[in-house]
């Protein structure tokens, strides 16, 4: 019996100081001060939107200053959020007193300028981005008759939107460019018209080549394709007015 009390009492007793010292040790690490600060950026290239000493340059006050415990993270994560060139983020710290922040960059495939000459970035799963005067990415163009809704923050296009639905046309017009290596090597920009409908823009060729509306527009691209090669080595492209590959199986054109 009364070593059974003593072992009782062993356990409580080791309880309790495991305890005291995990209270000691918390209270030591929230009242010790952020070391160091570290940005860390995922994106497809070495360069893009984001400077990694520019991020949330006002953090970098913390180092040396704040404790652990007065820094308020869900404010920091905020921040990351309102970023317009993040697509998702974390941020902690870890047991040295490091201020951790991940970022993913949003990666643009397309640039859409609009009728007053702003223009926006768009991902590949719809997301409207912001320009940014320190990088400038080598995608596709599309211009013409667009109108942005936003040019400043992110946001995911709607295509209830009119505006959104152009948008999401031209972003439709690049995945079906994207599909067809051949058309993909030649095409400089895309064009939308009064009418809302595209044009691309062929290197090399200065007729103007019309695709319509998105309706089909892997086979219109392919009825390109089979043309132009067909024709290349020809004098016959260079007397070319217009190619019209609106209608289901056909390349209509017109000379100069």
């Amino acid at each position: 019996m009364v070593k059974k009390i003593l072992s009782i009492v062993t356990w409580v007793l080791t309880a309790a100081a495991l305890t005291a010292l995990f209270i000691f040790a918390r209270e030591d690490y929230l009242t010790s001060p952020i070391k160091a600060l570290t940005v860390n950026i995922e994106r497809e290239s070495d360069s893009g939107f984001i400077k990694g000493r520019g991020l949330l340059a006002d953090i970098d006050g913390l180092r040396g200053t704040s404790n652990i415990g007065t820094v308020n993270m869900l404010t920091i994560q905020k921040r990351l959020e309102a970023n317009p060139w993040i697509e998702n983020s974390a941020s902690y710290i870890d047991l040295d007193g490091t201020l951790c922040i991940n970022v993913k960059e949003y990666d643009p495939v397309m640039r859409v300028f609009g009728e007053d000459g702003k223009s926006v970035y768009l991902t590949e799963n719809g997301v409207s981005v912001p320009t940014n005067r320190h990088y400038t990415p080598h995608v596709l163009v599309a211009s013409g008759n667009f109108t942005l809704r936003n040019d400043s923050t992110s946001y995911t296009l709607n295509d209830t939107l009119v505006e959104d639905q152009a948008l999401l046309e031209s972003l439709h017009i690049f995945k079906a460019i994207e599909r067809n290596a051949f058309m993909q090597s030649c095409i400089g920009q895309v064009y939308r018209n009064r009418k809302g409908e595209f044009d691309i823009v062929v290197k090399d060729i200065d007729a103007r080549v019309t695709v319509g509306d998105t309706c089909q527009i892997d086979d219109k691209l392919r009825r390109a394709e089979i043309f132009i090669k067909q024709k290349t080595g020809s004098t016959e492209l260079k007397e070319m007015k217009t190619i019209n590959l609106k209608y289901k199986n056909q390349v209509v054109c017109t000379k100069r």
